[in-house]
């Protein structure tokens, strides 16, 4: 046993050292607005709150507790979290508590008393442990370990999903009840002035041509509506789908005005979106695990030494022994060799990943900064334009009232007060999609979130 123990201690002695776990390399240098910004305010980690809505707030609550994609999500990370835990006990020693009892006889040539049937007792404990010299069993716990932390923020980002798109779904409520008001407001004005207009029809005041164009504008706001209160339909069937109820209940939902966050948007910074972003983390995650699983197939090189031992009463008699097991695969190097390709393989592509994701990211945030700047201004612009079609609208008005322009003219001014408000309300509804697109790419922040209570209960 010494020898053997003398044999192993050589052999991790001959044995090179493992390289460090595998790290995320740090991003290369970019520049753009958004890393040229560090003093930015940092994401809120529950940034649906900058809206101020407190039945926002409920659905987004609802919807956490209540979606099933989150529910997968999190007993994808309690399996992932036991495996950790399987992986880390396999490094403890095992022990085997026996037990048992037998009938025996004795002397079938002494008296009828000894014939009689005896019981044998037997209790025994065997202790098996793996001397683990070359890491295989550690870095299988650092590989799985990592798999759970990876786990995580890909539970992290199902939530970030589900807030997201609750979030988005409140607001499309909201706004299609909105421009359904503005439409419903419109078709109301532009019915009473086909009315008025039929009346100086028939008073010889404007000819048939005035009737049908006051009719063909009304027909056209008329038609819209529809798809207004449709998107409001959609809005409440996809709000009860996140919060785990039946199309029927969806009814129930309701918006009045459409909330908007007061201010600047928080946005942080480019180092502080390597630490939000859940896809980031699960990529230098999966790259970590990848890496540990590369020195595990490395360690399969070189023996593995275990160390067994029992000991216990049987038949009366005490007994114990330890004894060492040497194992070695080295009759076929090519299968282990096979297997370290195979593990540094995959920890290229685990990198390629990696930088995959971030460069996504960068180039996500990025877009989003650019689309919700461009729509800002937009909205300005047909702010500024609805203003001055309404006092044109007006004026026209105005002029055909006194007989001084065609009633086209009016007709004209107002077609295009309408489609002014229609368009700022839709850019309106633009913006507030851009600003949610924008706090889902920058990670929501939800590094800082408390986990599900479900998921704590399970661990525990």
């Amino acid at each position: 046993m010494k020898r053997a123990l003398l044999i192993a201690v050589l052999l991790a002695g001959c044995v090179a050292k493992p390289p460090p776990n595998s790290a995320a390399p740090p991003p290369a240098a970019v520049s753009g607005p958004f890393l040229g910004s560090p003093g930015a305010a940092s994401v809120q980690a529950e940034w649906w709150r900058l809206y101020g809505d407190e039945a926002l707030n409920e659905h987004v609550a609802r919807a956490l507790a209540a979606n099933r994609d989150l529910r997968v999500a999190v007993a994808t990370l309690d399996a992932a979290r036991a495996n950790a835990r399987l992986a880390g006990a396999n490094r403890t020693p095992d022990v085997v508590l026996e037990s048992g009892a037998s009938p025996t006889t004795r002397g079938v040539n002494q008296p009828s008393t000894t014939t009689v049937l005896k019981s044998s007792y037997e209790l025994g404990v065997e202790v098996a442990w793996e001397a683990d010299l070359f890491g295989r069993l550690r870095n299988q716990s650092s590989a799985a370990s990592a798999d759970a932390e990876a786990a995580a923020a890909a539970r992290d980002g199902v939530r970030l999903a589900v807030v997201a798109d609750t979030v988005g779904a409140y607001l499309d409520l909201c706004w299609a009840d909105e421009l359904a008001s503005i439409a419903a407001h419109q078709i109301g004005l532009q019915r009473k002035q086909v009315e008025t207009v039929q009346h100086q029809l028939q008073a010889g005041e404007v000819s048939p041509l005035e009737v049908a164009q006051a009719r063909q504008l009304l027909g056209r706001l008329e038609a819209g509506l529809p798809m207004f209160e449709a998107d409001a339909q959609r809005a409440r069937y996809m709000l009860a789908n996140l919060e785990g109820l039946p199309p029927a209940e969806a009814a129930q939902f309701q918006c009045g005005r459409p909330p908007s966050i007061a201010g600047s948007l928080p946005v942080g910074d480019g180092a502080g979106l390597l630490a939000r972003r859940p896809d980031i983390r699960e990529a230098e995650r999966r790259l970590a695990a990848a890496g540990a699983r590369v020195k595990v197939a490395t360690a399969e090189m070189y023996p593995r030494v275990s160390l067994g031992a029992s000991g216990g009463l049987i038949a009366g008699t005490l007994d114990a022994f330890i004894t060492p097991l040497i194992s070695w695969s080295f009759i076929n190097p090519a299968r282990i060799k096979a297997r370290i390709a195979l593990a540094k393989a995959n920890q290229d592509g685990a990198l390629a990943q990696y930088d995959a994701t971030w460069l996504r990211a960068l180039r996500e945030v990025e877009s989003a900064l650019a689309d919700l700047d461009a729509e800002r201004r937009a909205n300005q612009s047909l702010a500024a334009a609805v203003s001055d079609a309404r006092t044109a609208a007006r004026r026209a008005e105005a002029r055909v009232t006194i007989g001084d322009a065609n009633p086209l003219l009016a007709l004209d001014a107002r077609r295009t007060a309408f489609d002014a408000e229609l368009q700022a309300g839709l850019s309106a509804r633009r913006l507030a999609q851009r600003q949610i697109f924008l706090f889902r790419s920058l990670g929501g922040g939800l590094e800082a979130t408390a986990e599900p209570s479900s998921a704590k209960g399970q661990r525990e």
